[in-house]
């Protein structure tokens, strides 16, 4: 029996449940069974696929090509270039482990990935360097002070370098971290309180700069980097005393 657009729909948010902790396996397989139509392994399938894309991992169960075209853009929806990579990184995964199995050529699901994989690259390396780094800095404001203290003691203070169309710098997301958290939410140069809240999270908007430039060798180290609001931030880059 082929699978219909709407199950293929009905899959993606059930599994997204189930992954989520919102509802248990069990349930979702008896939702998809009893309001959709599918079988019991088929649903199981689908919810076992995304868990293993989500997290970048092989797995092992067939999904048409259809289907995963539809799981691979939610996935990007949902969870960004970074949730599409892991995502093609499974689905590649998926891809070698059953043409070596079966000695055929899975053409469909390669077109597939081919296709997810021109995304991220049109969306550039750099963007996604930049999300993880955000990620990074998020988890590292989370952390004791104690433990991105020990890091930043061991920590390089000569940035790496990441080459796209242009060179930007893999910055030490514990150094951001610990600059915002100095700072208290008010400008370390205007000693002015930060304009506004963030949407996402509702601390201070600050911008962490660094007071020797890297692209000139500053170090990326607290003592090298100060927050700042927008307006100073673009006063220190652009203004006369630039």
């Amino acid at each position: 029996m082929k699978i219909t657009q709407e199950q293929v729909v009905a899959a993606y948010e059930t599994a997204k449940q189930v992954f989520a902790g919102e509802i248990k396996r069990a349930d979702g397989i008896r939702s998809l069974v009893s309001k959709h139509g599918l079988n019991q392994a088929t649903a199981g399938d689908f919810i076992y696929d995304y868990r293993q894309l989500v997290e970048g991992k092989e797995f092992h169960r067939a999904m048409s090509s259809d289907a995963m075209r539809y799981f691979l853009s939610q996935i990007e929806a949902d969870r960004g270039p970074q949730g599409l990579l892991n995502a093609v990184t499974s689905l590649r995964a998926h891809i070698e482990y059953y043409e070596a199995i079966s000695k055929s050529t899975m053409h469909s699901l390669r077109n597939v990935a081919t296709d997810a994989e021109k995304r991220i690259k049109a969306r550039g390396e750099a963007d996604i360097a930049i999300q993880l780094f955000e990620a990074e800095v998020a988890k590292s404001l989370a952390d004791s002070q104690g433990s991105r203290l020990k890091r930043l003691l061991q920590a390089e203070k000569t940035p790496k370098t990441l080459t796209v169309q242009t060179t930007v710098f893999v910055r030490n997301a514990d150094v951001v971290a610990e600059v915002l958290i100095r700072a208290k939410g008010y400008c370390e140069q205007c000693k002015n309180a930060a304009p506004f809240l963030r949407a996402k999270d509702g601390t201070p908007y600050l911008e962490v700069h660094h007071i020797v430039q890297l692209s000139q060798g500053g170090e990326d180290s607290v003592s090298n980097a100060i927050a700042l609001c927008p307006n100073c931030h673009r006063k220190a880059h652009f203004g006369i005393s630039a």
